[in-house]
Parts: structure tokens; sequence; C-alpha cells
């Protein structure tokens, strides 16, 4: 092996190795780009250099958030009381045109109705879910000028009556429940009858009208208003649209299922009518 080193084999190859790293550093510098060795040194040190870079970020991260701990918490809360504002100035505008807009349709109201006397509008605060004729309560009572059977409509039309009241509240029964009977009469042909609902008609969401003569001139489609006739509801206010006439089984009469113009099972605001003409007068078929 020593004589290996001082032949001639030995050199030749040294030669050859220098040569070739003289070569390959010669092209380096000449590219511009980094020597065997120095790419050799980067290599083993790279994830060394990464490592340190990450632990000094984390450290200068904590560190930063330890000394400004205090200011961001009180920028956390400044942004909190800033979007805090914002969301109740919004309530706010979106309240103002709520109000804006019952008011609005309280004049129409008003103009089309001069006798009426309406109290303020009303928000339905509670529903009974077992109550199939959609009953509910609302935030007005006596305190508020509502009285006992005040009939109860929204913009759209009749909704029903007031049976029950206290001074803060009062509970409404909808025009869909049997013991709510409502004179009516086709706005087409002046046809008269009467709201006498049942479970039946209630569990479709109809009105039943009945007393309705049975050679009377009624058909699907014809809009039914109030008639007045009792004393407890106004002269036409809207009920709603029939959507199907058959007779009755002693064929001396007919009923007309009808849709109500009131959704009542999606309505949040009603205004009770607490005076108009003809209040509790009571007109006979004579009359």
């Amino acid at each position: 092996m020593k004589d290996f080193f001082h032949s001639i084999k030995f050199r030749i190859l040294i030669g050859i190795a220098a040569l070739l790293i003289g070569l390959l550093t010669y092209v380096a510098v000449a590219a511009g780009k980094e020597s065997g060795p120095e790419q050799i040194i980067n290599v083993i040190t790279s994830p060394f250099v990464k490592m340190s870079n990450a632990i000094s970020e984390g450290v200068n991260g904590f560190i930063d958030r330890w000394v400004n701990a205090d200011t961001y918490k009180r920028e956390n809360e400044q942004l909190k009381e800033q979007l805090t504002e914002m969301y109740k100035k919004t309530m706010d505008y979106d309240s103002v045109l709520d109000e804006n807009e019952r008011l609005r349709e309280m004049l129409e109201l008003k103009n089309e109705h001069v006798d009426y006397m309406f109290s303020e509008p009303c928000d339905i605060i509670s529903r009974n879910a077992n109550d199939m004729y959609h009953g509910f309560m609302i935030n007005r009572g006596t305190n508020d000028g509502l009285s006992l059977n005040d009939p109860i409509m929204t913009t759209v039309g009749l909704v029903g009556r007031v049976t029950s009241i206290a001074p803060t509240y009062a509970r409404v029964t909808t025009i869909m429940s049997p013991h709510i009977n409502v004179g009516v009469f086709s706005m087409r042909t002046k046809v008269t009858g009467v709201l006498e609902n049942d479970v039946a008609t209630a569990e479709k969401g109809l009105c039943l009208m009945s007393d309705i003569l049975k050679d009377a001139d009624i058909s699907e489609g014809d809009v039914i208003f109030t008639s007045g006739m009792s004393g407890l509801f106004p002269e036409d206010v809207l009920v709603g649209t029939v959507v199907e006439v058959f007779d009755d089984p002693n064929g001396l009469s007919k009923h007309a299922l009808v849709q109500p113009a009131v959704d009542f099972v999606n309505i949040n605001t009603i205004m009770a009518i607490t005076d108009f003409d003809g209040k509790g007068v009571i007109f006979s078929v004579d009359e």
C-alpha cells in the first residue's frame, strides 16, 4: 500500500483530481455560482439556519405579544366598541324605517276608512303552538286604549278580535276560530253569509262561509269583505277569497270555503280598531 502512494499511478490520479477541481472552480466562478465546498457547507448548515430563524421569529413574536399585550387588548376592545356602535346604529336605522312604514300604512288605511280609530301598531309577543286557529298575544292592552272585542286587522285584511285583555297586553283570536263569527258578503254579487268555522276547515287553513242561499250567485274567485251586520266588526274590511262552493246536506243552503287574505302564521304586527261607525249596533236582516 505504501508503494502505491509513491507510485506513478497515484501521482497521475492526484493530477487528474487536481485538474478536475480546478475546472469545477473555474466554471463555478465564471458562472457566478458558489464553489463546491461552499455548496456542501450550505447544504449541511441550511436546516440549522432555518431552525434558528424559526426559533428567532417565535421568540420575537412571544416577546412582542408579552410586551404589547395591553396595547393589543385596548385595540381589540376599541374595535369591539366600534362594531357594537355600528350594529346599534344599523338596528336604530332599521327600526326607524319599520316605524315609518307602519305609520305610512296606517295613514293609508285611515284615508280609506275615515270612521276608523286605530290603536298604535301592536307587536305579537307570543303564540300558542297548540292553537290550531293561530291565536296570539300582543304587547298592548287597556293602558293603550284597547278594549275587549276590538277588531284586529293588518294593512292586508281582517285578522280577528280581542278576546281577553289586561293593562299591558291582550289575546287575539283569529277569524279561523269557531268562536269568532263574522258577517260577510261577496263584493261581486253582494251575496251575504256568516263565517262559522269548524275544526275541519281550520285544519286546511280556511274559513267556512255559511248561511248562503241555495240559489245565490257565488263562485270560486269571489272576494269576501265584512258586512258590519254584527256590530263587532266594521264594514268593508277584506276577509279573503272563495276557493270552493258546495251545497249543504240539508239542500236549503250552501257553503263557501274562503282563503283568508292574511297569513296568520307569519304576521308580526297588527292594529286594533278601537272605534268605527256602527260599533256595537246589531242590524237585522229586515234593515
